[in-house]
């Protein structure tokens, strides 16, 4: 299969460690008999039916090409893939195998006869808006597609559930975006009361081929009220140390993996104090949809105007700015050609005759403003107002800024009123609430491991400081009534 059709299939291959340790694990859980069915679900070149077929071989005593005629079941999509997986399970038989239980069709609408005992696999990442005519089809059959732009996986959780016997378990590996994504919450609502145990990769990347933030995924058909939780940053499953985590106390908003000291801390917070959103404003900088042609630093500058290359933009039309995700405390010499007044754009006619210098600039670059928004830039009400209107007022005064990812907390206090920011978030305290005071709470530890249990992971271990997690954060400087 080619790298462009693997890529349209969601194709990713799962390393061998992995798959070793999903499918003793899922066999570990259970007496086994001999007569379980196994299912490979979006098998690809079959890399969790051959290795399943050997251990279960070793567990039973049974003869490895009886286990694949009789208990090895395998799905995909592609007939090329099934191809492969028979090839490679035929390999590790001296003896013909008569029988595969090959399934060459969609996992997802499948008419399966069979149930099974265990189901395992990688299912395929892709977005459900990439799927075109299987689309609709899974947003009017599965209750996990019809809450907006979802991932393909999602549907296989769900299948899979319904394909479980009773005692019936499953392992899969994906993306772990479900976790805090708002499309996720009918996936989240469905597997809550399933889950077994989940292992998160978070920022470490298993496979060498993909950029994917994935996480493995325990669960079994019989309800259960607590699961274990663990996050693994190597290339083994060595001295992983699990939290038990209650499900009465995951949010369907969010999951969040708190162990019970960490949430009787939280609760204690909660109860006493109040959050962020309470005691703070939070805003987005400013966003131009084209920060190369707005934001300069100039090449030199006289009384009246920044010179930049070619061209020279008059001053009083310009505004310090910051760009929050590289600041360090230091300037940096930027400035933001703001055609605003009173949060409205200037009109052309007054634009022309007060700002001509600034105009001929943009008019240079009118071509590649129209393209913002897909080319929706021709509709702006003129063709050189910012692509958003986010921070018009709120960018301004004096507030607390951070990058959107941080390693750790990062946040800085602004006292000049007339700089805006970008790329990243200001916080602005309600009441009479000390900057510096609020600037070191939001610097603290509690901050840190706060952003840590709740936050989604990036590359490197970057962590999110979008709104949506710093809003709740709970504070014992943060009073439910504030002193006055």
């Amino acid at each position: 299969m080619n790298a462009i059709k693997k890529k349209e299939n969601g194709v990713v291959f799962t390393p061998e460690w992995v798959v070793d340790f999903m499918v003793e694990k899922i066999f570990n859980s259970k007496k086994i008999s001999g007569d379980e069915k196994i299912l490979d679900a979006g098998c690809g070149e079959g890399v969790f039916a051959t290795i399943a077929a050997q251990k279960f071989s070793k567990l039973t005593g049974k003869n490895i090409g009886e286990v694949i005629e009789q208990n090895i079941y395998f799905a995909d999509i592609s007939d090329e893939y099934i191809e492969k997986t028979k090839q490679n399970l035929q390999k590790l038989s001296k003896n013909k195998i008569k029988k595969f239980n090959a399934i060459t069709d969609d996992f997802c609408f499948h008419n399966f006869s069979e149930r099974f005992d265990f189901i395992i696999g990688n299912p395929p990442y892709i977005r459900i808006q990439n799927l075109n005519s299987r689309k609709e089809q899974l947003q009017k059959n599965y209750i996990t597609a019809s809450n907006g732009s979802i991932d393909l996986y999602f549907c296989f959780f769900e299948q899979a559930l319904k394909l479980l016997n009773k005692n019936g378990k499953i392992a899969f590996i994906t993306p772990n975006s479900h976790f805090h994504s708002a499309t996720g919450k009918n996936l989240r609502n469905l597997m809550l009361p399933h889950l077994i145990k989940i292992i998160n990769f978070d920022h470490f990347q298993v496979f060498k081929d993909a950029t994917a933030y994935t996480a493995i995924t325990f669960l079994q058909n019989e309800k259960t009220t607590k699961f274990l939780y663990t996050e693994n940053f190597k290339n083994d499953f060595e001295n992983l140390e699990y939290k038990t985590i209650s499900a009465q106390h995951m949010r369907s908003e969010r999951w969040e993996f708190f162990d019970k000291k960490y949430l009787d801390k939280i609760v204690k917070l909660n109860k006493n104090y109040s959050t962020l959103q309470e005691v703070a404003n939070i805003h987005y900088g400013i966003a131009t949809l084209k920060d190369s042609i707005y934001i300069f630093s100039p090449n030199k500058d006289d009384e009246n105007y920044f010179f930049l290359n070619n061209f020279k933009i008059e001053k009083d039309l310009c505004v310090p700015i910051i760009k929050a995700s590289t600041y360090k405390g230091k300037s940096q010499n930027l400035f933001l050609i703001f055609p605003y007044k009173n949060e409205k754009v200037i009109p052309k006619n007054i634009f022309q005759k007060n700002y001509p210098e600034a105009y001929k600039y943009f008019l240079q670059k009118r071509d590649i403003l129209e393209t913002r928004d897909k080319g929706g830039g021709k509709d702006y009400k003129e063709f050189y107002a910012f692509g958003r209107s986010q921070g018009l007022k709120t960018s301004f005064d004096k507030k607390i800024i951070t990058s959107t990812m941080n390693l750790m907390p990062r946040f800085y206090v602004i006292e000049d009123d007339k700089t805006s920011f970008y790329a990243g978030y200001c916080v602005k305290p309600k009441n009479d609430i000390n900057l510096y005071e609020l600037c070191e709470t939001l610097n603290s530890n509690l901050m840190k491991e706060y952003i840590n249990s709740v936050s989604k992971s990036y590359r490197g271990g970057y962590k999110s400081y979008a709104k949506s997690f710093l809003k709740d954060f709970v504070h014992p400087q943060f009073y439910k009534t504030q002193p006055i």
